[in-house]
C-alpha cells in the first residue's frame, strides 16, 4: 500500500511571500537592479536644478559670468535622466510583471493538479466559490506583491538614501534635522505596524468584511423570495446585524488609530516647519548669504519630499497583511494530504461490489456503522431511507471519496485502497441530482464522458440518453454553448446530457444519487428511459427517495441511522412490515394527494388541507 505524503512545514507570512518570489528571482534581482537605476534617474533632476540655482547664485551680481554651457548640460542631463527613467521603470515592471504572471500561472497549475490528487469528498465539504476564490483572488494578490511591491519597496528604500546621501554631502548640520524627523515619522509608523494585536486586528476586519460580503450576496440571491413575503431590509436581521458589526468594528480601529496615524502624517506634511528656522539661521551666519542661497532652497524642496516613499510603504503593509493571509489559504490546499495511491495497484477483475464492516465519520462525527453488503456484478442494489442515513455517503464511498475508518470496500474482489484512482474513476459512473455542464459546446461536455469517442458514439449515447430530439432542435445542434453564460437547459435537459455522459464511458458500475429528483413527470419518464439503456449489463447502486422507481430492483437497502436496517426485494420487505414497509405506503398515499377545497356551504376556519382521495 501507498501511504500519505506528509507535507513539509512551510513558512508564513512575508517570508512565504518571498520564498514564492524566490522561483523567479533572476527576474525580480533584474527588475530590483533597474529599480535602482531608475531612482538614481529619477533624482538625477533634482543634483541638476541644485547645480543650476549654485551657478546663478555665484553670478547673481554679474549675469556675464554665467557658465551658459554648464546650465545648458545640466539642463540636458535633466531631460535625458527623465527619459531615462521612464525606460529604467518600464523595464523594471515588464521584467517584474513577467516574473509576476508566471509564478501566477504555475500557482494555478500546482493549485490544479493538487485539487485532482485530493480526495473528492473534499469538494464536498467546501463551497465551490471558496475554492473560485483562492484560485482566482488569493492568486491574484500575489501578482500585486510581486509585480509592484518588490520593485517599489526596492525604490522607496534606494530614492530616500540617495537623497539623505545627498543632503549630508550637501549640508550636513540640515541633513541632521531631516534625520531626526525621518526617524521619529519611522517610529511612529513601526508603533502601528508592530502591534502585537494589529495582526489579529486585520484578520477579524477581513473575517468582518467576508460576513457581510456573504451576507449581502445572500440577500440579493433571496430577494425574490423578500419581495414575495414583502419583507423589508430592515427585517432581513443577519445582514442587517453583519453590516452594523463591520462598520462597529471599523468605527473602533479608526478610534484607536486615528491619533497615531494622525501624528505620523503631520510629522509627513511639516518637515520643513523643522527645517526652516534651522535653515534661517545658518543663512544668517554664513558667510556669504546668496553663496547659502542654493543649499537652503534643495532641503526644502527635498527635505519634505524623501517622507512620501514611508507613506508609500505604510499603504503596502495593508496589502502585504492581504497577501499573506490570502497564501495563508493557498498554503491549506497545498498542504492538504493527498488521497494514497498504491504501490502496486491491480486492477478490478470483476464488477462486483463488497462492503466489509465498513465505518466512517465526517470530522469525528460518525456516519456509517459496520455496514456490509454485497452487490453482486450485473445487479441493481437500490439505497433507501430517511436523509441524512448515510445512502449518499455508501455511494461516494464506492468510488473513494474518502477512505474509510475501518473496515474495506472491494470491488471486483479487489480493495479499493489497491487500485490506482485513474483505474476506479474509469471502473465507476456517477450520475448526481445536480449535474454540473461546462461552458462549452453540448458534444464536448457529452464527450467529457469518453475524450476518445467518435463524434457518431456522442450522437448515439445522447440517442440512449433520451435527449438528442432536443439537441437538435436548438440552432447549433451539438454545438450550442451551453454551462454559465451559454444556452439556458432545464433541469430535465441537463440530466439527460449527463447521462448520455455515464452511457458514453460505459463503466462498468453506476451509481445513481437521486437522478430523477427534480424531473417534472414528462422528462422523468425519458429519464427513467435512459436509465434502462445505461444499467444494462451494469453494477448499479441507485439512492432514490421515489420508491417506484426501484420496485425490481435485485435487492433493496434500508439505510437507517447509518447501519443497514432492513434489506431484500421490494415484495419481502413490504410483507415484513418494518421500516421499508412504512415508507412504500407513506409514499404510494402522498401519490393520491391532491389540493382540495371545501364545499360552498363549509366553513374556511385555518388553513386549507392536503385532502387525501379529494377529486378535482
Amino acid at each position: 500500500m501507498g501511504t500519505h505524503t506528509k507535507p513539509k512545514k512551510r513558512k508564513t507570512g512575508i517570508p512565504r511571500l518571498v520564498e514564492i518570489a524566490g522561483t523567479k528571482k533572476w527576474w525580480l534581482i533584474g527588475s530590483m537592479i533597474l529599480a535602482v537605476a531608475a531612482s538614481i534617474a529619477q533624482f538625477t533632476p533634482f543634483v541638476a536644478v541644485y547645480m543650476i540655482i549654485k551657478e546663478l547664485a555665484a553670478h547673481a551680481t554679474d549675469v556675464q559670468l554665467l557658465d551658459k554651457t554648464l546650465i545648458w548640460r545640466w539642463g540636458f542631463i535633466s531631460l535625458g535622466a527623465i527619459c531615462l527613467y521612464g525606460i529604467l521603470i518600464y523595464a523594471s515592471l515588464m521584467l517584474s510583471h513577467i516574473a509576476a504572471f508566471n509564478i501566477l500561472y504555475e500557482l494555478r497549475v500546482a493549485i490544479a493538479r493538487k485539487l485532482a490528487r485530493l480526495p473528492l469528498g473534499y469538494f464536498t465539504k467546501r463551497a465551490s466559490g471558496e475554492i473560485k476564490k483562492v484560485m482566482s483572488e488569493d492568486v491574484e494578490r500575489i501578482e500585486l506583491f510581486v509585480a509592484h511591491h518588490i520593485p517599489d519597496v526596492t525604490a522607496a528604500v534606494v530614492f530616500p538614501l540617495l537623497m539623505m546621501g545627498y543632503l549630508f554631502y550637501a549640508d550636513w548640520r540640515l541633513a541632521l534635522v531631516v534625520l531626526v524627523v525621518f526617524l521619529f515619522a519611522v517610529a511612529i509608523q513601526a508603533s502601528m505596524m508592530l502591534r502585537p494585536t494589529q495582526k489579529k486586528q486585520y484578520a477579524d476586519y477581513h473575517a468582518a468584511l467576508g460576513r457581510m460580503n456573504a451576507s449581502i450576496v445572500e440577500y440579493v440571491r433571496g430577494i425574490q423570495v423578500v419581495k414575495v413575503f414583502s419583507r423589508s431590509m430592515d427585517s432581513f436581521k443577519r445582514l442587517k446585524q453583519d453590516i452594523a458589526d463591520f462598520k462597529d468594528f471599523c468605527v473602533v480601529i479608526t478610534k484607536k488609530f486615528a491619533l497615531i496615524y494622525t501624528g505620523f502624517l503631520t510629522m509627513l506634511s511639516s518637515t520643513i516647519l523643522f527645517i526652516t528656522p534651522v535653515a534661517v539661521f545658518l543663512l544668517l551666519k554664513a558667510p556669504s548669504y546668496v553663496d547659502y542661497l542654493p543649499t537652503v532652497f534643495l532641503f526644502l524642496i527635498l527635505g519634505g519630499g524623501m517622507f512620501f516613499p514611508l507613506l508609500k510603504l505604510l499603504y503596502m503593509s495593508g496589502y502585504l497583511n492581504q497577501n499573506t493571509l490570502g497564501v495563508g489559504l493557498i498554503d491549506d490546499i497545498l498542504d492538504k494530504p493527498e488521497i494514497a495511491q498504491p504501490d502496486a495497484p491491480k486492477m478490478p477483475t470483476g464488477a462486483s461490489v463488497e462492503f466489509s464492516d465498513v465505518t466512517f465519520a465526517y470530522d469525528q462525527k460518525p456516519v456509517l456503522k459496520n455496514v456490509s453488503f454485497v452487490a453482486d456484478a450485473g445487479s441493481v442494489t437500490a439505497l433507501v431511507g430517511p436523509s441524512g442515513a448515510g445512502k449518499s455517503t455508501i455511494g461516494m464511498l464506492t468510488a473513494r471519496f474518502w477512505d474509510t475508518g475501518n473496515g474495506q470496500i472491494r470491488i471486483g474482489d479487489v480493495p479499493i485502497k489497491n487500485i490506482h484512482t485513474k483505474d476506479l474513476m474509469d471502473h465507476v459512473a456517477f450520475v448526481f441530482q445536480d449535474n454540473m455542464l461546462f461552458f462549452d459546446t453540448i458534444e464536448e461536455n457529452i464527450r467529457m464522458g469518453n475524450r476518445s469517442a467518435s463524434f457518431d458514439q456522442v450522437v448515439a449515447a445522447a440517442g440512449a440518453a433520451q435527449c438528442h430530439g432536443f439537441i437538435e432542435s436548438l440552432e447549433n445542434g451539438y454545438q450550442t454553448l451551453v454551462g454559465e453564460g451559454g444556452t439556458y437547459l432545464s433541469g430535465g435537459e441537463q440530466q439527460r446530457i449527463a447521462l448520455a455522459r455515464a452511457i458514453l464511458k460505459d463503466a462498468p458500475i453506476v451509481v445513481l444519487d437521486e437522478a430523477t429528483a427534480y424531473a417534472d413527470p414528462e422528462n422523468e419518464g425519458k429519464i427513467l428511459a435512459a436509465f434502462a439503456r445505461l444499467i444494462q449489463g451494469k453494477t448499479v447502486l441507485v439512492i432514490a427517495h421515489r420508491l417506484s422507481t426501484i420496485t425490481n430492483a435485485d435487492q433493496i437497502l434500508v439505510v437507517d441511522k447509518g447501519s443497514i436496517a432492513e434489506r431484500g426485494t421490494h415484495d419481502a420487505l413490504v410483507a415484513r412490515d418494518g421500516i421499508y414497509s412504512h415508507m412504500w405506503r407513506t409514499y404510494t398515499q402522498s401519490r393520491e394527494w391532491v389540493l382540495g377545497l371545501r364545499g360552498e356551504g363549509d366553513a374556511l376556519e385555518g388553513p386549507v388541507p392536503l385532502v387525501a382521495g379529494a377529486g378535482g
